[in-house]
């Protein structure tokens, strides 16, 4: 089945379904195979959180697909595929509508670990690249291999899931090599990232504004910069450098917008407000509303009302 003909296939399957299923499972054309199930995504709306039973690749056919990691979403395209470990959680958060997103999910018994280790037998610089792989996953449980459509990767990739699909002769050790072609041509491009790296090296402005609007009521730079993956001196300064204000300016410039929100909320008391930023003193507070916006909370509520024609008395 050419690549064109597997999209076009796939894309038929999840538009033909009809119960409301997060995952199709796509019928295997070898009832004896048993290193993995394939499952395709399917675009009913709806929550689409998972728990891996066993180590599973993700694998974006065609289209584009937003998926949360941790707290990291990650925006993949076609011909991208992560390999996360077993019991890690993720959610696919947004699929374009023409994305066909495949994943492999294989057998208990099968152990990543040992599948990496067997890869490495040549040389000092093999193992020492599988071991760093090995870090990755234990650590973070997701590996990102950002390959594309065009990639030889990506390829065999296809054949792997158009293999599946078929009834060949030696279908499982031919999809083992594949397997093992597929990541190792990754590995060879420098494909692979790990999310703390990809954080790392490419750090912008609008990432930390993401994590402070999910945290900012309990946030720390210590947590913060744990997150990015530096050293929290470090990534005070860069912050600095990159934005032009540093770190504290960022949260309480969020928590000022949260509070003018919540004060336009008539059911809402000043001293919840205050908790609710993330402040613990009420002096602090005031200092920072009237440094931010020049004027107390009262009056701040009271031009608020005014413009939404409320009236208290």
């Amino acid at each position: 089945m050419a690549a064109v003909a597997l999209d076009q296939y796939l894309t038929s399957v999840w538009r033909s379904h009809r119960d409301n299923k997060n995952e199709i499972k796509l019928p295997c054309g070898s009832p004896n195979f048993d290193l993995f199930t394939i499952y395709l995504e399917n675009h009913n709306i709806g929550l689409h959180r998972y728990v891996n039973e066993a180590a599973t690749i993700v694998y974006v056919v065609k289209g584009t697909v937003t998926l949360k990691s941790g707290e990291k979403s990650l925006e993949m395209k076609a011909g991208n595929f992560l390999l996360l470990t077993q019991s890690w959680q993720y959610e696919i958060q947004k699929q374009s509508d023409d994305a066909v997103l495949v994943k492999l999910k294989f057998s208990p018994g099968f152990e990543y670990r040992k599948f990496f280790k067997d890869l490495s037998c040549a040389s000092k610089q093999e193992i020492s690249i599988i071991d760093q792989i090995l870090t990755i996953l234990n650590k973070e449980h997701v590996l990102w291999l950002k390959t594309n459509q065009i990639t030889h990767s990506s390829q065999v990739m296809q054949r792997i899931v158009d293999d599946y699909l078929a009834n060949e002769l030696f279908m499982r050790v031919l999809i083992g090599a594949e397997l093992t072609v597929a990541l190792v041509l990754a590995i060879r491009t420098d494909s692979v990232v790990s999310l703390s790296s990809l954080d790392r090296t490419k750090f912008e402005g609008s990432a930390l504004d993401r994590y402070i609007d999910n945290h900012f009521t309990n946030i720390t730079l210590t947590d913060t910069a744990k997150y990015f993956g530096f050293n929290p001196n470090y990534f005070s300064n860069m912050v600095k450098q990159k934005t032009g204000k540093s770190f504290v300016d960022h949260v309480d410039e969020r928590r000022m917008q949260e509070a003018r929100t919540l004060l336009a909320q008539p059911d809402i008391s000043l001293k919840e407000i205050i908790s609710r930023v993330g402040y613990s003193s009420k002096s602090f507070f005031y200092k920072k509303f009237n440094q931010y916006y020049h004027m107390t909370p009262a009056a701040m509520r009271e031009e608020l009302f005014r413009q939404a024609n409320i009236n208290l008395k």
